[in-house]
C-alpha cells in the first residue's frame, strides 16, 4: 500500500509548513473496474501524525491533461470524463485525534450502457473553520484549505481492460540543447480509444557497424483517452561509444498485438 506524508507534499508543491500538521493518506491511486450498472467500493485512510487533533475535507475534483503531462484541475463534473458524478464519499468530513486514523469508504457506480475511462482526484485536505468576516471569499462553508494530498482515481470497465486498444506512437526525434548534459528525445503518443491505458516507452540503440543493441530504462505513464502527448527519453551521452545508431523508441501498453514501435538515425562522435 502506497503513502506520502504531507510534510513532503508541502515541500515538493512550495507551501509553508508554519503551522502545518502532519497526516498520511493511503493508498494514493485507486483504480475502480466495476462493468456498466455495477457498483464497487473502496476505502482510503487518513492518519493523524500531529499531536493536535485536525480537521480534513475531502472533495472530489476533475483535471484535463495537456500534451506535456501537466494537469489542470477542474471543478468536480466539469470534464468529458469526471468520474466525480459516479462517487459517493462517506464521510467527507473528518476529526481526527492525534496518532489516530480514520477510513472514508468511496461507493463508485458508473452509468448503464457506458464503457469509456473516466478518472479525477479526490482532494485530502486538512481544514479550519472560520468566521464569516475571516473567510475567503472564494471558499465555500467558510471552510479554509491548507495542507493537501490528491488521491487518482480511474475507472476502466473490466470487461474492457482485455480488448484491444489504440495506442500510437510517432515522430522520435531529437531536441538535446547545448546547456544539456543528457542526449533528449522526444515521441508522440495518440491514444485513439475511449480507454485509459497504462503505458511504458523505452529507447533501443543498435550500431550499424557491428548490430550490438542497447536498451535504455522505461518511462511510465499514463494515455487518456482520444488525447495526445509528447514524452520526453534521454540517453547518457556517455552510454553509446562512437558509431552510428539506429534508434528506436519501443511503446508498450499491454496489448494482445505486437509493441508500437517509431525509429530515427543518430549519430555518435
Amino acid at each position: 500500500m502506497k503513502s506520502i506524508i504531507l510534510s513532503i507534499a508541502l515541500f515538493l508543491t512550495g507551501v509553508s509548513l508554519i503551522n502545518a500538521q502532519d497526516f498520511e493518506v493511503a493508498p494514493i491511486s485507486l483504480h475502480f473496474t466495476s462493468n456498466p450498472g455495477e457498483s464497487q467500493t473502496k476505502t482510503v485512510t487518513v492518519k493523524n501524525h500531529g499531536n493536535k487533533e485536525i480537521s480534513i475535507a475531502l472533495t472530489l475534483k476533475d483535471y484535463l491533461v495537456d500534451k506535456e503531462g501537466e494537469r489542470k484541475i477542474m471543478p468536480a463534473e466539469s470534464a468529458k470524463n469526471s468520474i466525480a458524478k459516479w462517487i459517493t464519499v462517506n464521510p467527507s468530513y473528518l476529526n481526527i485525534n492525534p496518532n489516530k486514523s480514520q477510513t472514508v469508504q468511496l461507493r463508485y457506480q458508473p452509468p448503464n450502457d457506458d464503457y469509456s475511462s473516466k478518472w479525477g482526484i479526490l482532494s485530502v485536505a486538512t481544514a479550519k473553520e472560520q468566521t464569516s468576516f475571516s473567510a475567503d471569499k472564494e471558499l465555500s462553508a467558510g471552510i479554509g484549505v491548507y495542507g493537501r494530498i490528491d488521491v487518482n482515481l480511474s475507472h476502466t470497465p473490466q470487461s474492457e481492460m482485455n480488448k484491444d486498444q489504440r495506442i500510437k506512437i510517432s515522430n522520435l526525434r531529437e531536441i538535446t540543447s547545448s546547456e544539456d548534459s543528457v542526449r533528449k528525445f522526444s515521441v508522440h503518443i495518440d491514444n485513439l480509444g475511449d480507454i485509459l491505458a497504462q503505458c511504458e516507452v523505452y529507447l533501443i540503440a543498435s550500431n550499424l557497424q557491428n548490430l550490438n543493441e542497447k536498451k535504455f530504462p522505461k518511462e511510465k505513464f499514463v494515455a487518456y483517452p482520444e488525447s495526445s502527448r509528447e514524452i520526453e527519453l534521454t540517453i547518457p551521452k556517455d552510454k553509446l561509444s562512437k558509431g552510428k545508431y539506429s534508434l528506436s523508441a519501443i511503446l508498450d501498453y499491454g496489448s494482445n498485438e505486437s509493441l508500437e514501435g517509431t525509429q530515427t538515425t543518430i549519430e555518435v562522435e
